[in-house]
């Protein structure tokens, strides 16, 4: 049976154009799917660090609008400091604590640039343009209906402006970020087991009682879940805010620079603040990555994670009019301030592909949960799929050709491939996990490795060029761990 493609993408971001370009410059029909135009609004700080410009396959110097050489990171309050000892707390005008605080900060600047700034519009729009010109084809849709994998492929019911649509491929690559639907949909697949049981389900509505189920594509949230999150995955969350260069005073209250890159562990338990010079505006913004284990004087055990929805609600735009005001000296409410947040995938360092649904980015929980990055991940797990799916192609004997329903073979070998090539990935983000139960239970400890010349080395350069394989990643496991 002919298909539409060769490989359906869910979502048009990074992973997803990641994937399609590789598959598209081998010669595969690729469709992207995305319920959004672009350019469109996207929140993120949008910092590309030198391992994510190393890992495109283009050069994005176009779009690319400051480098920064120098990083300033501040450490959390004191003891004495805090006030949000606990989630529930609130938060008040006292909560930024001593500027005393702001004594210990650390001002580091190198030879390599540390990152580049981009604004994440502008930056998808031109990963897609790139894309589209290998060879991809691009569809806006309204909302994904149900997605059914079958014994070759997988049929997937879409919504356009048209109506109703079904488009069918060996295999689909879920990059629709973390509140997309390829993730959940999936899941429910798996769960109802036979093709004839997922047609009835698809039948009734979508959902068990004849419901309808409007699933968005990237940040859409549907109306009815068709299934929860699988285990592995988690959550964090940010907002963030863009203030023009030209509203701010003369001088800043925090004792930084407009041109600064920040780091700010002081604002919110189990994630900080962040400064992000862009070309004529500051993109600030608070987020949580990790669980927060509790008041100061517990300890973490096995049941860190806790409540971590719970935790997220910590993430208010109370929260971020304080911090804008403490960091920038002006009042979020006398400006017309464009406010977005965004959930962030992760816990991917336990996600195990399977079938013919491959999940890279945010939708498979694959942002770092010390840094809060996503851009790299999603980058390299769509490159890992693109390449499990041209291996298992040309093993099956299409190496040039249009692939067809006969080269897909057994699906759990073209999962088993993604796995392999996922895999350092994912031991990256695993160090990573472990790294940030350690660090945000203790950020002070964190700091005095940074205080250390040759660990804070150790530690920038794992941070732009990704975690050395040498054994002074040992080293760094034992201060972390």
């Amino acid at each position: 049976m002919p298909h539409d493609c060769d490989t359906l993408i869910v979502g048009a971001g990074p992973a997803g154009c990641a994937a399609a370009y590789d598959l598209a410059r081998a010669g595969h029909r690729v469709l992207l799917l995305d319920r959004r135009n672009f350019p469109r609004p996207k929140a993120c700080a949008c910092g590309l660090t030198r391992k994510t410009l190393a890992a495109l396959r283009y050069s994005v110097d176009p779009i690319i609008e400051r480098i920064c050489h120098e990083i300033v990171l501040q450490p959390p309050q004191t003891q004495s400091d805090k006030i949000l000892g606990a989630p529930s707390m609130t938060v008040s005008t006292s909560w930024v604590g001593s500027q005393n605080a702001r004594t210990r900060d650390l001002r580091i600047r190198t030879r390599t640039p540390i990152c580049a700034m981009a604004v994440r519009e502008r930056f998808d729009a031109f990963c897609l343009e790139q894309t589209l010109a290998a060879g991809a084809a691009f569809k806006k849709i309204e909302s994904i209906l149900a997605l059914r994998e079958l014994p070759t492929h997988i049929e997937l019911d879409i919504t356009t402006a048209a109506g109703l649509q079904t488009f069918t491929a060996p295999v689909l690559i879920g990059a629709d970020g973390s509140n997309g639907q390829t993730r959940r949909l999936a899941q429910c697949s798996n769960t109802l087991g036979a093709p004839s049981s997922t047609r009835d389900f698809v039948r009734q509505g979508g959902v068990p009682g004849g419901r309808s189920l409007s699933a968005g594509v990237e940040s859409g949230v549907p109306s009815i879940e068709p299934a929860t999150n699988p285990d592995w995955f988690t959550r964090g969350f940010a907002l963030e805010a863009t203030i023009p260069y030209a509203t701010l005073p003369s001088q800043l209250p925090a004792n930084i620079a407009p041109h600064d890159l920040v780091f700010d562990f002081a604002p919110i338990p189990g994630g900080y603040g962040w400064l992000f010079p862009k070309g004529d505006h500051i993109n600030i913004g608070v987020g949580i990555f990790a669980p927060y284990p509790g008041a100061p004087s517990m300890t973490v055990s096995s049941s860190w994670v806790g409540s971590h929805d719970a935790h997220l609600k910590l993430v208010t735009r109370e929260l971020l009019a304080h911090y804008i005001r403490e960091k920038l000296g002006i009042n979020l409410s006398s400006h017309d301030t464009h406010i977005t947040g965004q959930h962030l995938g992760m816990g991917g360092h336990a996600y195990i592909p399977r079938g013919r649904v491959l999940l890279t980015g945010d939708a498979a929980g694959l942002v770092d949960p010390l840094t809060g990055e996503g851009i790299h991940s999603a980058i390299v797990s769509g490159q890992a799929a693109a390449a499990a799916i041209l291996e298992t192609s040309t093993n099956l004997g299409a190496p040039s050709m249009t692939v067809s329903s006969s080269w897909v073979g057994s699906h759990d070998a073209l999962a088993a491939t993604y796995a392999r090539h996922l895999r350092p990935l994912q031991q990256t983000l695993a160090f990573s996990h472990r790294a940030a139960r350690s660090f945000y239970a203790t950020p002070e400890r964190g700091f005095r490795v940074m205080r250390t010349p040759l660990l804070r080395s150790l530690v920038l350069k794992t941070y732009a060029d990704g975690v050395p394989r040498t054994k002074l990643l040992t080293t760094l496991a034992r201060l972390v761990a």
